[in-house]
């Protein structure tokens, strides 16, 4: 009776392959934690921030690009981009029309605000994703993937660079499976700025002769 051998080489590799899957493993539990401690950051204090975003068709011809200032508490952020500004309480949203002097008001629904607010963005993904470290190496920030689980997802990739030093999150950039790319860019991060509920709350009495939109 012949007796197979497994080849040396073959089972050099197996023992290289079982030998990384742990570590590997544990690499994606340290995204997930890195991702998670960012999430938290944002349920205890405000955070302000200016941004920019550009949306990149995948032939890099067409581009748009807008960009202002956020700040943001747990779900409640205040938006700012000069023409346009939204308020959101948690519940309610207030998005002012500077030109009309007009405000709308509506309640809007979670997967409205996962394309506003940058946290709603990481965490609406992060349900969803597989949470792994990028092979990109950065020395200044962790370069960390949210990959869809479901291969139905509209998404692609999620790409998060968080800075190592301070825990700050730099960047966003998602990739739809068309290959359209948005990226949105943080800076002049500001941790610990001052911003009562009362903030996050639009105040009519500050705008005279305003139309208010009622949409609720």
């Amino acid at each position: 009776m012949n007796t197979y051998k497994f080849p040396r080489f073959g089972l050099s590799i197996a023992v290289l392959i079982f030998s990384i899957l742990p570590l590997v493993a544990q690499n994606n539990v340290e995204a997930e934690r890195i991702t998670n401690q960012l999430l938290a950051s944002f349920r205890t204090s405000s955070v302000r921030t200016n941004f920019s975003l550009s949306v990149v068709q995948k032939n890099a011809v067409n581009s748009q690009s807008v960009s202002g200032n956020f700040v943001m508490k747990a779900e409640k952020f205040v938006l700012d981009m000069g023409e346009t500004k939204a308020w959101f309480d948690g519940k309610t949203q207030w998005t002012y029309i500077i030109a009309d002097n007009e405000v709308s008001i509506t309640e809007p629904t979670v997967d409205e605000l996962a394309s506003i607010n940058p946290m709603a963005i990481i965490a609406s993904f992060k349900a969803k994703s597989k949470i792994v470290f990028s092979k990109q190496k950065s020395a200044q920030n962790h370069i960390i993937e949210l990959l869809p689980k479901n291969k139905k997802e509209e998404f692609a990739k999620v790409e998060i660079h968080i800075n190592k030093g301070t825990g700050n999150l730099v960047s966003v950039n998602i990739t739809d499976k068309k290959g359209v790319k948005s990226i949105l860019s943080l800076t002049n991060y500001q941790k610990g700025f001052k911003a009562a509920d009362d903030y996050f709350v639009f105040n009519k009495a500050k705008f005279k002769g305003i139309t208010i939109n009622d949409l609720r």
